[in-house]
C-alpha cells in the first residue's frame, strides 16, 4: 500500500505507529514521484485490472471526505483535479478501458467460462468494504436469477448492503460453517491469516473460489481439491490475457496523457508558490503609482504576463522589476 505523506511525523502520530512500522506498512512516495504514482492510480494504470477505473470512485469519495473534515488545501484540491482531468482524458483518448473493465467483470467472465462445467446458482460474497460492494452490485446486475449472499466483520455494514440488493447476509463466524450452500465464493476481505483452508471445503459439490483479496485470504492449497477450483486476482487477470494485451498497447497513450497534466500541475505550482509574491506586488504598485481610471486592464494584463513568464522561465527578480518598470511607464 502507498501513503502520500506531507509529514512523517504527522502520520506516526495519527496512525499511532513508529517510523520502522510505518515503513514495514506503507511504501512511501515524496514530491513528484508521488504526484506521478498518484496520477497513474486514478488513470487505472496501477489497478488489480489495468484499466479498472471503479478505483476513481473510491479516490473520490476519499477526497470528498476528507474535504469535509477541513483535510483538502489548495495543493491537494489541485493536484486531485488535475489527476481527475488526467484520468477522464485517459478513458475518452485511449482504449485502455475498452470493453467492460472491472474487477467484477473479470470474475463474471470467469464465472460464465466455468458454467460450462456445471451450474453455478449460489455465490456469496465474504468483504463488504468498497471492493465487496462494488463486486456484489455488478455481479447481481450480470447474474439476475442468482441467488446472493454476503458476510462482514461488522455485521451492520453487510446488513446495510443485503438490505439494498435484497440479499441474504451470514454472520462472519457462521460462514465457514455453511460453505457447503454455495458453488461460488468470492473473498475480498482482508487478513494476516488464511480465511479458508483446505479442511473448511466440504468434500460433496463442485465449488469456484475468486480470491480477490491482497494478500490472498483463500489457502492455495485448495488448487489440489478435485472438487474445487481456486483463482487469485492475478489468475483471474491472466484469464484475461488478450484483453489485457490489448490495453497493454495503450500505455504509452496514456503515459503521455498523464505526462502532459503532470506538466500542467507543476507549471501551476510554480506560480502558486509565488503567489502571495506577486499579490504584494501588486497591492503596493497599486498604493505608490497613480495610473488613472484608463489603465486596470492593462494593469491586469501586466501581471497576468508577469504570471505567464513565471510558469515558462521560473520566478526572478529581474521578471518582477521588469513589470514594475512597464507599471511606472504607465504612470506617465
Amino acid at each position: 500500500m502507498c501513503l502520500f505523506l506531507a509529514d512523517e511525523k504527522f502520520s506516526n502520530e495519527q496512525l499511532d505507529i513508529t517510523t520502522d512500522q510505518l515503513k514495514n506498512f506503507f511504501y512511501i512516495e515524496r514530491g513528484k514521484d508521488a504526484i506521478h504514482h498518484f496520477f497513474h492510480v486514478v488513470s487505472g494504470l496501477n489497478s488489480q485490472i489495468i484499466g479498472d477505473y471503479e478505483i476513481v470512485g473510491q479516490v473520490k469519495k476519499s477526497i470528498q471526505m476528507a474535504r469535509e473534515f477541513g483535510l483538502v488545501g489548495t495543493l491537494t484540491d489541485r493536484v486531485s483535479s488535475y489527476a481527475f482531468q488526467a484520468s477522464k482524458q485517459v478513458k475518452i483518448k485511449t482504449n485502455l478501458s475498452s470493453g467492460k473493465y472491472s474487477v467484477s467483470y473479470a470474475a463474471a467472465e470467469l464465472i460464465n467460462d466455468q458454467q460450462n462445467e456445471k451450474s453455478f446458482n449460489d455465490i456469496l460474497i465474504v468483504g463488504t468494504g468498497q471492493i465487496g460492494q462494488a463486486m456484489a452490485r455488478n455481479l447481481k446486475e450480470y447474474f439476475p436469477k442468482n441467488k446472493f449472499s454476503l458476510t462482514n466483520r461488522t455485521l451492520s455494514h453487510a446488513q446495510d448492503l443485503g438490505s439494498e440488493l435484497n440479499v441474504n447476509v451470514i454472520p462472519f463466524e457462521k460462514f465457514i460453517d455453511s460453505l457447503h450452500s454455495f458453488d461460488v465464493v468470492i473473498t475480498t476481505a482482508e487478513s494476516d491469516n488464511y480465511l479458508i483452508t483446505v479442511d473448511d471445503i466440504p468434500t460433496e459439490g463442485m465449488r469456484l473460489f475468486l480470491d480477490l483479496s491482497i494478500p490472498q485470504v483463500i489457502d492455495p492449497q485448495i488448487k489440489s481439491l478435485t472438487n474445487s477450483k481456486h483463482y487469485s486476482v492475478d489468475e483471474i487477470s491472466e484469464f484475461h490475457n488478450e484483453l489485457m494485451k490489448q490495453r497493454h498497447l495503450e500505455i504509452p497513450k496514456a503515459e503521455s496523457i498523464i505526462e502532459e497534466h503532470c506538466m500542467k500541475l507543476m507549471e501551476w505550482q510554480t506560480v502558486f508558490r509565488h503567489t502571495e509574491i506577486i499579490l504584494s506586488y501588486k497591492e503596493k504598485m497599486g498604493r505608490i503609482i497613480h495610473i488613472g481610471d484608463n489603465h486596470p486592464v492593462k494593469t491586469e494584463k501586466i501581471f497576468s504576463g508577469l504570471i505567464q513568464q513565471i510558469k515558462s522561465e521560473g520566478y526572478s527578480g529581474c521578471s518582477v522589476i521588469e513589470t514594475v518598470n512597464v507599471l511606472l511607464a504607465l504612470e506617465k
